[in-house]
């Protein structure tokens, strides 16, 4: 409940201080005065986005007696819950504050919007719109959790069905196929950093060796081949040489025989050095360091790019698989889905046709003691598909001159139209969960005994729910438990306080015109 609303430099209010009546509270003044202005001022106070003329150093401030509801919410933003006074500070930018902590618009218009409903002279254009039509039939019966597991299995629904629509099981099985090829290919190959580093090295002392061997095999052959200069043919000539050594130079048969052991133990290294050599054939290491190779070409320049390709379309492979499971059981899912938010839709349809008729019924009360006999009667037609309110097509119908059924804004006068939107608030007000009901001029085109019985009503409805009208009405105010009026100063700036007494009858007086109207005076 709103106990107290404070503002200071709000347009042509430099100040004012209101202290709510639980019950009715009436605001009245002069046309121009400022009323709606407060209102406008307090929507903007609980986060309702609102064209508001004020500037720089305005300062707006509320002390609610926070309901059930908005006792758990304040348990959930860690504030303190016997009370709550909400605060905006308006000047480059809007500042709100909980208990005098800073919060987002958005936090304080979720805080408020079950605890307070705005009514106002416009509200007409707002039911005339099919949403909140359906939402007018949503009000009379037990419609929240119903629609939450509706929405909540159509959301869904429909994230599946788009998710089926941007993802095809060919385009996602090709994919995998290609990446499956090239992994396959990678792990046949299965290199390595290291192995690679080895192959090289490897390859390049194999060339090596090979040109030793080779070089070494023509030594041998020069050594122990048939030829004259071999080594078995060096000892044959030895041996004859010695017999004649008297005749040849000093030192010449010892000089041979030095050279033929020379080449003896030569050709014994030679033999054990080409049998030590691990000779591998060349050829499988080049394919291999093909294969290498061949790899860094298609994916490289260098392995460490390689590697990083693999872990990459290794990665993708695993996600496109389960993208493609997914993807299965989106098609297994999505006629589940459909099933069951048919299903609800159905329930949610048969309770808004039982809930129509509960409205036509209270509307048509209503438009009685308002002196109005027009025949309402709303329409509910079945849709074939599922939208987010669900099968339910809505529309408001009035029988015409012609005998016809129409859409009421086609055949109701400006006049007949906001009795009709009266009598719609006047039925749906005790419908919200909302603590507090605020109608703005709502008493446009009433007057005379109808407005009285509009008087009679709102007060009724107070009874249950605090009720705050602003109202040129006198049959209205009347009923007032606490009546305020705006008036302008001479210093053309408003001023609001709470009359009582013989103030308040003389207000009462001024709304019907002044004594002269009263009694019936000529001037």
């Amino acid at each position: 409940m709103l106990i107290r609303f404070h503002g200071e430099n709000l347009l042509y209010f430099n100040n004012f201080d209101i202290e709510f009546d639980e019950q009715l509270n009436v605001i009245t003044g002069e046309t121009g005065a400022g009323k709606s202005i407060l209102l406008k001022a307090l929507q903007a106070l609980l986060g309702n986005k609102t064209e508001l003329p004020a500037g720089n150093g305005c300062y707006l401030e509320a002390l609610f007696d926070p309901s059930e509801n908005l006792k758990r919410q304040l348990r959930d933003l860690s504030l303190e819950e016997d009370e709550l006074v909400v605060s905006l500070t308006i000047g480059k930018r809007w500042v709100y504050r909980l208990n005098g902590r800073m919060f987002p618009q958005s936090t304080v218009a979720q805080l408020f919007e079950d605890e307070v409903q705005f009514h106002q002279q416009n509200s007409q254009t707002s039911l005339l719109k099919p949403r909140n039509q359906i939402a007018l039939i949503d009000s009379f019966y037990d419609s929240k959790e119903l629609l939450e597991e509706y929405q909540n299995v159509y959301r869904e629904y429909r994230e599946t069905e788009k998710y089926l629509s941007d993802h095809r099981e060919e385009i996602l099985q090709k994919r995998l196929d290609e990446l499956q090829a090239q992994l396959e290919y990678f792990e046949k190959v299965n290199p390595s950093l290291s192995e690679e580093k080895e192959l090289r090295e490897k390859y390049e002392r194999m060339v090596k060796f090979q040109e030793l061997s080779e070089m070494l095999a023509v030594v041998l052959s020069i050594l122990e081949g048939e030829s004259e200069g071999s080594l078995r043919n060096l000892w044959n000539i030895l041996h004859k040489l010695e017999k004649n050594k008297h005749l040849l130079p000093t030192g010449f048969v010892e000089l041979l025989e030095e050279i033929v052991e020379k080449s003896e133990e030569l050709s014994r290294i030679a033999k054990t050095t080409l049998e030590e050599m691990e000779i591998e054939d060349l050829r499988s290491i080049e394919e291999r360091i093909w294969d290498y190779n061949e790899l860094k070409r298609r994916y490289g320049p260098e392995l460490e790019d390689v590697m990083k390709y693999y872990e990459n379309i290794k990665q993708e492979r695993d996600r496109l698989a389960e993208e493609l499971l997914k993807l299965k059981q989106a098609v297994q899912k999505i006629s589940v889905l459909r099933k069951n938010a048919f299903d609800l839709a159905k329930k949610i349809h048969s309770a808004r046709i039982e809930a129509a008729k509960q409205l036509e019924y209270q509307i048509e009360n209503h438009l009685k003691d308002l002196s109005m006999s027009t025949k309402l009667t709303i329409s509910i037609r079945e849709l074939k598909d599922l939208t987010l309110t669900g099968i339910s097509e809505v529309d408001f119908l009035i029988l015409s001159h012609k005998n016809e059924q129409a859409p009421m804004k086609n055949v109701l006068s400006g006049g007949e139209l906001s009795r009709m939107m009266l009598a719609l608030e006047l039925a749906i007000a005790n419908r919200f969960f909302s603590k507090t009901l605020i109608f703005d001029e709502i008493d446009s085109g009433i007057g005379g005994l109808t407005g009285n019985v509009l008087g009679i009503k709102l007060s009724k409805v107070s009874k249950s729910l605090q009720t705050i009208v602003v109202t040129h009405l006198p049959q209205i105010a009347r009923f007032a438990d606490r009546h305020f009026v705006v008036e302008k100063t001479e210093q053309s700036k408003m001023i609001l306080k709470m009359l009582s007494g013989e103030e308040r009858k003389k207000e009462m007086v001024r709304m019907i015109g002044g004594e002269q109207i009263l009694w019936g005076e000529e001037s």
